[in-house]
C-alpha cells in the first residue's frame, strides 16, 4: 500500500506560497531550537558508532521529508545526501541534491540507502495505519537503519495537552515509547538507541531503528 502526495495525512500549508522561506527562515530563527534536531541526530548515530563510522558504511544518506535542508550540513559530512519532500515550496528553497516526491511513495529501489533520516514528520500522522505505511516506505529503502524523530507521549508538554491545560490549536500527536516499538516491529525493525534533550518535558525525541 502506498499514499500519493496529496495525502490527507500530511499538512498541506507546507505547500502554500512562502511556506519554504518562512521555514528556511522565521520558523527557526532560534538557534538552539534550530540544532536541537541536529545534536539528537548525532547523539542517537553516536551511541550506535555510526557517527564514528568508516566511509563505505554510509555513502548514501536519505534525508525525508528534507524540508529546507536544516540537517543537509551535518548529514552531508557523513555521506552522500538526497533530500526529498512533497512541497515544491521546500525544494525551491533548499540546498544539495533534492528530489520531490511523497515519503508515502519513494522513487527509490529496495535498499537503496545506508541511512534514511525522517525528521518531524511522524508526530502530524494522527492513525496507526498512517504510521505503519510510512516505517515501511522507509523500512524499503533503508540497506541499514532509519533515523526518525517523534512527540513521546510521556512527555510534560504531551500530559497537559491531554488535560487540557495548554491553549492553542496543535495537530502534532505524541506516541507513546511501547507503541512506537510496536509498529516498528510491524515493519521490520527494533530500536537500537533514543534520544531527547529532556526527558519528560521536551517531546521532541529521536529513535535509531535497525533492522531485526
Amino acid at each position: 500500500m502506498s499514499r500519493d502526495e496529496s495525502s490527507p495525512a500530511v499538512p498541506s500549508h507546507w505547500s502554500r506560497a512562502g511556506a519554504g522561506e518562512h521555514y528556511a527562515g522565521n520558523r527557526w530563527r532560534d538557534t538552539r531550537a534550530r540544532e536541537r534536531d541536529v545534536r539528537l541526530l548525532e547523539r542517537v548515530l553516536h551511541g550506535s558508532k555510526l557517527r564514528d563510522h568508516d566511509p563505505q558504511q554510509l555513502r548514501r544518506i536519505l534525508d525525508v521529508p528534507c524540508g529546507a535542508g536544516r540537517l543537509t550540513p551535518f548529514l552531508s559530512s557523513l555521506g552522500t545526501t538526497t533530500g526529498v519532500d512533497v512541497s515544491p515550496q521546500m525544494i525551491a528553497v533548499s540546498i544539495g541534491q533534492r528530489t520531490r516526491a511523497s515519503a508515502f511513495a519513494l522513487p527509490f529501489v529496495d535498499g537503496a540507502f545506508d541511512l534514511v533520516v525522517c525528521c518531524r514528520l511522524l508526530h502530524h500522522l494522527t492513525t496507526d495505519e498512517d504510521r505503519v505505511l510510512l516505517l515501511a516506505e522507509l523500512a524499503r529503502v533503508a540497506r541499514g537503519p532509519v533515523a526518525l524523530s517523534y512527540w513521546d507521549a510521556a512527555s510534560w508538554h504531551a500530559w497537559r495537552r491531554r488535560r487540557g491545560l495548554r491553549k492553542g490549536h496543535d495537530t502534532r500527536v505524541p506516541i507513546p515509547r511501547r507503541q512506537l516499538a510496536r509498529l516498528l516491529g510491524d515493519v521490520g525493525l527494533r530500536i537500537q538507541e533514543r534520544a531527547h534533550s529532556m526527558r519528560f518535558v521536551s517531546p521532541q525525541t529521536w529513535v535509531l531503528a535497525v533492522p531485526e
